[in-house]
């Protein structure tokens, strides 16, 4: 039966530039590790955007920056998203207002 889904783990929905990120994402994974993701590590894709990335049972999401598993943010409030050095050139500060993007968010 054929799904819509816009996530999947499942490696054969993958086209083969999403492969090869999941190649270097894991690879940067099993070389330095992550301080955020914990137990239930999966590789998924998103299937509108063509990112890949890993979330684990929690819902954190890593994804590839300059060769590191960085954390990927999506503020609860706005629904602005992206990594903390994308967050940056926006003047969000995901890290600072743990998870949100700014203070006004954080405070709303």
């Amino acid at each position: 039966m054929e799904t819509n889904e816009i996530v999947t783990s499942d490696l054969t929905k993958f086209g083969f530039r999403e492969l090869d990120m999941a190649g270097d994402l894991l690879k940067a994974y099993a070389s330095n590790g992550s301080d955020f993701l914990t137990d239930g590590v999966n590789v998924f894709m998103n299937t509108s955007s063509g990112n890949v990335f890993l979330s684990d049972e929690d819902m954190n999401v890593g994804m590839l920056e300059n060769n590191r598993v960085v954390q990927f943010f999506s503020c609860p409030n706005c629904g602005n998203e992206g990594t903390q050095k994308d967050g940056k050139e926006s003047d969000w500060n995901f890290e600072k207002y743990e998870g949100f993007c700014s203070k006004k968010c954080q405070e709303s």
